[in-house]
């Protein structure tokens, strides 16, 4: 919004004196402004004089005109010129941070040449109208330069939103069936010696299918997430069950590695939770933990806590995390010592956005070079959110 006192004072009083003043050192504005911003705006270093200056001599000349002029109309005018100067800039490829050093550099400049060439004190009023007409047209160049900004924000994420949407249904699709074939060829070739070479290039194959696999799911997840997308549904959980089918998914990738994962938990374990959402954090963790095990076992555990609530840990023989380390984890896209393992650094992430739907607290525990446990503990009552 418009600052009304500004436009009430630019309405009801006219400054002839100011406006003299500034268009009398118009040029020299100018010229000056133009040597002050190139210092500080690197942007600014590749634009030539007509480009950095663009439509500034026609802004100075309309606040002039406001100025002088105690007509409505005239500041309407200038918020109406100033919006070309926002989209020039964006399209330039200047920052926010660049627009507001560029008007704080206009307005020094207008403020000095104007004051010297008065030859008078600048009256209160003088300054505040002079300051005022500046403010506006900073604003509303400003304005128009977010606008640009946010609408690309927008484009950048339907773009994204698309792109995943592809990756969840064509390419996640046409992946699963090439797994499938890969095990029906390794079924076909298990029983030729000679062949034993080409079976472990396809056991290699699914590998990194499943890791491709996993990669895009938690994008997919990630992105439920950050559109708050995510609905809550309670119900009656049956803790054991649920971990060997979450566990179960990465028993390829254990099995390849030598690792013992196992599942130690009481059978009559039953809580109040969203079975899905707490799949989904089993199945980060229990991928984490797989990949960064080379020898060991993967354990997870759970159990029964007080008023109703459980403790799932999954434990890790992997290489450990440094204490300075932990704190950052849950981060998105924020990764330990990777130990040569791929990874984008969002299971973790989106392991803590989990369980904060869920009302739970997660946390890690580790010792470097003997491994690292992770732990959830979820509350005794589920309410769903509005």
């Amino acid at each position: 919004m418009e600052n009304r006192a500004i436009v009430d004072l630019l309405t009801t009083r006219s400054f002839p004196g100011l406006a003299a003043s500034l268009r009398a050192r118009a040029r020299e504005i100018v010229i000056q402004w133009e040597a002050l911003i190139r210092e500080p705006l690197p942007r600014a270093h590749h634009l030539t004089f007509e480009q950095l200056r663009d439509d500034i001599p026609d802004i100075i000349e309309q606040i002039a005109r406001s100025l002088e002029s105690n007509r409505r109309r005239t500041v309407e005018e200038l918020l109406s010129l100033v919006p070309k100067h926002g989209a020039i800039r964006f399209s330039q490829n200047f920052s926010l941070a660049e627009m507001l050093i560029e008007y704080d550099l206009l307005r020094a400049t207008v403020m000095d040449h104007v004051v010297r060439h008065l030859g008078r004190k600048i009256e209160a009023e003088e300054v505040v109208a002079l300051n005022g007409a500046l403010d506006l047209a900073a604003r509303r160049a400003i304005l128009a330069f977010v606008e640009y900004q946010s609408q690309e924000l927008r484009s950048a994420n339907e773009a994204q939103s698309k792109y995943l949407s592809f990756l969840s249904h064509d390419l996640r699709g046409g992946l699963n069936g090439v797994f499938l074939m890969i095990e029906v060829l390794k079924r076909e070739l298990a029983d030729e010696p000679k062949l034993s070479e080409t079976v472990r290039d396809l056991d290699s194959m699914r590998r990194s299918l499943l890791e491709t696999v996993g990669t895009m799911d938690r994008f997919l997840h990630a992105e439920r997430f950050r559109k708050g997308k995510v609905e809550l549904k309670p119900g009656d959980v049956h803790v054991k069950p649920m971990l060997v089918e979450a566990a179960s998914q990465f028993s390829y990738q254990a099995k390849d590695k030598g690792l013992d994962l196992r599942i130690e938990a009481p059978t009559d374990c039953t809580i109040t939770s969203d079975r899905e959402l707490l799949s989904l954090i089993v199945q980060n963790l229990v991928s984490n933990a797989v990949k960064y095990t080379q020898a060991g076992s993967v354990v997870v555990t759970a159990e029964p806590s007080a008023g109703g609530g459980c403790l799932i840990s999954v434990r890790d023989d992997g290489p450990g995390i440094a204490p300075e380390r932990l704190s950052e984890l849950f981060a998105p896209f924020a990764r330990g010592e990777t130990h040569g393992q791929p990874g984008v650094g969002l299971g973790l992430s989106i392991v803590r956005q989990a369980a904060e739907v869920l009302g739970a607290k997660v946390w890690a525990e580790s010792t470097p070079g003997k491994g690292s446990t992770f732990h959830v503990q979820l509350p005794g009552q589920l309410t769903a959110k509005a």
